[in-house]
């Protein structure tokens, strides 16, 4: 992708897929808001920021089930749900939304079965303890089970004790012990969920769970315009907004305005595999 059309006709792709999940949300009673840089897009530009490649929205963790579950009923032609449960290889924590017969294919997804297409992201959205040690426990539960679906030690990311902690924890669990062990600690990690009065994270990644939100950001939702559109996002935008970025309105230098993602392939008509002698550059 190294053109103004391709990111303008990736944004319209996203854009349609995001109405699709907005209209079955709609349909089913279901809360969602526009989350990280798609909501600072819609209250600092109407719409994307202009430079932005990616859509993202959140959804309570009981909705967020729902979601998931009303979607694997009741599935909508021509996009795919994509998650841990349903895509061997898949390794997040969220869900992404995909447009069947597209291709966004990025440098660390390389299967041919692996589907591959234009997509938004659901990040479910938990409540977390009070407390320092329930805290920590907690943080503790989110990273280990993180640890575990990514498969692999965040090497940039870790000081050397850390690395040989997760090392031996990948060591510890394999196959379908690992399985039961993912699903016991986000037993863990949601069991707080019932206390609505308790503030809210995403356990995305061990940045996101630095950020603690309102217990009531999902009480007030107000309908923005978004480009052609309006969703839902948070009547309070202005205290997300400023917990994740600060002084949200002003504008980054010239020179931080790119482009966050180059796919390896882009592709607004054809799944990879009927895509005929694509040449990937995969690291090894």
């Amino acid at each position: 992708m190294k053109t103004e059309i391709d990111l303008k006709r990736l944004q319209s792709v996203e854009l349609e897929i995001l109405q699709c999940v907005a209209d079955f949300c709609e349909k089913y009673g279901i809360k969602y808001s526009l989350y990280a840089g798609t909501l600072l897009g819609a209250v600092r530009h109407k719409g994307f920021i202009p430079w932005d490649d990616d859509i993202d929205i959140c959804i309570l963790r009981d909705d967020y089930d729902k979601f998931v579950e009303l979607w694997n009923t009741n599935p909508v032609k021509g996009y795919v749900l994509q998650n841990h449960d349903n895509t061997p290889g898949f390794t997040q924590t969220f869900v992404k939304i995909r447009k069947d017969h597209t291709t966004y294919l990025a440098d660390y997804a390389v299967e041919k079965d692996y589907h591959t297409g234009i997509f938004i992201d659901v990040f479910p959205v938990d409540r977390i303890p009070n407390g320092k040690i329930p805290r920590y426990i907690y943080w503790f539960h989110c990273l280990e089970y993180q640890l575990l679906l990514h498969g692999y030690v965040p090497e940039n990311r870790a000081n050397s004790i850390t690395r040989v902690v997760c090392k031996f924890i990948l060591a510890a669990y394999s196959g379908k012990r690992r399985t039961k062990k993912q699903k016991q600690l986000l037993q863990k990690i949601t069991k707080y969920n019932k206390f609505t009065d308790l503030p809210l994270v995403l356990n995305e990644s061990a940045i996101s769970m630095k950020k603690i939100y309102p217990h009531n950001l999902f009480e007030n939702l107000i309908k923005m315009d978004f480009e052609t559109s309006r969703f839902l996002g948070f009547k309070d935008w202005d205290t997300y907004l400023t917990l994740d970025f600060g002084d949200y309105m002003t504008l980054p230098p010239e020179e931080e305005r790119h482009i966050p993602h180059t796919p390896q392939v882009l592709n607004f008509e054809k799944n990879l595999n009927e895509i005929e002698n694509v040449v990937l550059d995969i690291k090894k």
